[in-house]
């Protein structure tokens, strides 16, 4: 359902907007929000360049109203100790 699900094309697009809705990084820049293939569970992953902001990364797709759908998705942390999350809104 998802166009470019796993950020097979190198790039966001087709499909994906990349968002930062807490604000600019500011000082704490590493990077732009990139995607990459370091560390990635499988082929290519989103990597956040914004080690203080949370980055958000969105896709519309149609769903049919009554129809189960599986959402899945791998989450790697930095191994600093620092919390890292993620959260999935459908509407």
């Amino acid at each position: 359902m998802l166009v470019n699900g796993n950020f097979g094309s190198g790039s966001f697009s087709p499909g994906w907007t990349v968002s930062t809705p807490s604000g600019s990084c500011g000082a704490f820049t590493t990077g732009a929000t990139i995607i990459t293939t370091s560390y990635c569970r499988d082929n290519s992953c989103v990597e956040d360049g914004c080690g203080s902001r949370a980055d958000e990364v969105s896709q519309s797709f149609t769903a049919v109203a009554g129809q189960a759908y599986f959402i899945s998705f791998w989450l790697s942390g930095s191994g600093s100790g620092s919390g890292v999350s993620a959260t999935v809104t459908l509407s």
